[in-house]
């Protein structure tokens, strides 16, 4: 319901002009819409998982729009500006987290054909492992197999689980990794687990396998995009934040040289994007220390010049948001209305009492 509201909203305040307004207004030129994507679609993982995947169609529908009513700069250059108080009016810049195959298979043309910028915060460690990340993947597994699968055992799981909700689906793919961390499987061994899940679930590995779904780039192709103009920046080797600065700046120095040695890059990458989104007020001093120079977080907004430089929000898309939504982020409208809808929403009486919700 809420997200209706929120629709019929938009479709009010763009019907008023209030788009165009706030779009082309002094406020949003002093701010940069700083785009967060993580998979674009090889098959159907935007139905398995619509808040993370975009599909291609979409994307490019994205891209055109970026290409013929904004200024995409690039990273580094739109954070200097920032601050400087330089911006071009209707300034964005695309971000890619972790650095999947599908980046390289999807994003990465769509990219070339449109003629824009983009950073891509590549985690390293999976690069040289040819093979599924397997939380995501086991995940992805369970809800592949929910028509298929037929009872019996299923990895790490007690008794055979429901796989018609998602929260059984949930809790049996997190049975399975909690399983393998237990364990303390290497690398190997889970690929094994893996395939073996996949079996007692009637799905057909091979073909997933050879699809190179939930796989980030090879070095290889690392090198391909880098070599083409994409920006490769700092994402934890592990997509870990250690709790001491010891083991964090570790990660840091082992995510620094293996982007070097796949770009062959001699100036190090010095922007950063925090894993999963997450970030605690002592990183930022060690973040200091590592000479980065900007931060992204997974908050939502544009990313103003007030803001702390260790600390910039971003405008997260995927498969769920409409154009209509996503061109009103980009534009700032959602952010000068969201207080006010949110103040409505509380305000708004329940439409049906509290027992039948």
């Amino acid at each position: 319901m809420l997200r209706g509201i929120k629709r019929a909203g938009l479709g009010l305040t763009g019907a008023l002009g209030f788009n165009a307004a706030v779009r082309d207004s002094r406020w949003r030129a002093g701010r940069v819409a700083i785009l967060c994507y993580h998979g674009v679609s090889m098959d159907d993982e935007h139905l398995w998982n619509p808040r993370y995947f975009i599909t291609p169609a979409a994307l490019e529908q994205r891209f055109r729009a970026l290409r013929e009513r904004y200024n995409v700069l690039p990273l580094g250059e739109a954070v200097r500006r920032l601050y400087e108080r330089a911006l071009p009016p209707r300034s964005a810049v695309i971000t890619f987290d972790d650095g999947g195959h599908d980046f390289y298979q999807r994003a990465f043309p769509l990219l070339r054909k449109y003629e824009l910028p983009a950073t891509v915060y590549l985690t390293t460690y999976y690069c040289r492992h040819p093979k599924p990340v397997f939380e995501m993947f086991c995940h992805y597994l369970v809800w592949k197999g929910r028509k298929t699968y037929r009872g019996g055992s299923l990895v790490g799981n007690e008794s055979a689980p429901d796989l018609g909700s998602e929260k059984g689906r949930t809790a049996a793919a997190a049975a399975a990794v909690g399983w393998a961390r237990r364990e303390g499987l290497t690398l190997e061994a889970m690929d094994a687990l893996a395939e073996e899940l996949a079996q007692q679930l009637g799905v057909d590995y091979a073909a997933l396998e050879s699809s190179r779904i939930l796989r980030l780039m090879t070095p290889e192709e690392v090198a391909a995009i880098a070599s083409a103009g994409i920006d490769i920046q700092l994402h934890t080797h592990r997509h870990t934040s250690p709790a001491d600065e010891g083991g964090f700046a570790r990660e840091i120095a082992d995510n620094r040289r293996a982007i070097r040695e796949m770009t062959g890059s001699h100036e190090p990458a010095a922007h950063f994007c925090y894993p999963s989104g997450e970030y605690r007020a002592e990183l930022l001093p060690w973040l200091e220390r590592e000479g980065i120079l900007s931060a992204t977080t997974c908050e939502s907004g544009l990313a103003g010049p007030s803001d702390h430089p260790l600390l910039l929000p971003r405008v997260g898309d995927k498969d769920n948001v409409s154009q209509a939504e996503w061109e009103a982020w980009l534009d700032g409208v959602s952010e000068v209305v969201r207080p006010w809808l949110r103040r409505m929403w509380r305000e708004t009486p329940p439409t049906e009492p509290p027992a039948a919700r």
